[in-house]
């Protein structure tokens, strides 16, 4: 039996924060634990087969915590796993009630925003990279080759792409956002 796993691309298969710390929860269930997360967590990420567990693990985007920020989530018996990009994670093993990180509704929509606010960031910059590409083919077409052409048209439809598919996390997100 295969004691290690490779899970690749869970950040976006799991698109809104609850559905990626339901998935993890059920990896844990199942054995399946990661010990720390990383920058490359969202491509990529080791989870390890241990003893199957209840853990509550959460997923907080915080892209610039406060000073006490750690302290504070460690003070009520949270462990901290790392952070993968601006989003914080951690866990708590628990046994009965499940623990919640976040104290109401509105602190639940408030984490789903800076979501949504962290993934707008990403579309707006592909929004500046496609009208930036579309600027060079509109008024330097006629100094660049064949070649150059088609690569430059090649950037602007990859943009588009990350960009439209940016704009759906951005709904799915947007609609989930009480959960």
């Amino acid at each position: 039996m295969k004691d290690k796993r490779i899970v690749w691309f869970s950040a976006f298969r799991h698109l809104v924060p609850a559905d990626y710390e339901n998935w993890l929860e059920t990896m844990a269930e199942e054995g399946w634990h990661i010990n720390h997360f990383r920058q490359w967590s969202s491509i990529f990420m080791i989870l390890k087969r241990g003893e199957p567990k209840h853990y509550r693990y959460v997923y907080d985007p915080q892209a610039s915590p406060r000073k006490d920020y750690i302290a504070t989530y460690e003070q009520f018996g949270w462990q901290y796993l790392g952070r993968m990009a601006s989003a914080h994670f951690w866990r708590m093993e628990y046994i009965g009630k499940r623990p919640e990180a976040f104290s109401d509704i509105d602190s639940v929509v408030a984490r789903n925003r800076r979501t949504m606010m962290a993934v707008s960031v990403s579309f707006l910059i592909f929004i500046f990279l496609d009208l930036f590409f579309a600027g060079m083919q509109l008024f330097f077409s006629k100094s660049f080759s064949d070649a150059d052409r088609t690569q430059i048209i090649a950037a602007e439809v990859f943009f588009f792409i990350l960009m439209v598919a940016l704009g759906i996390v951005m709904l799915i997100i947007r609609k989930n956002e009480k959960r």
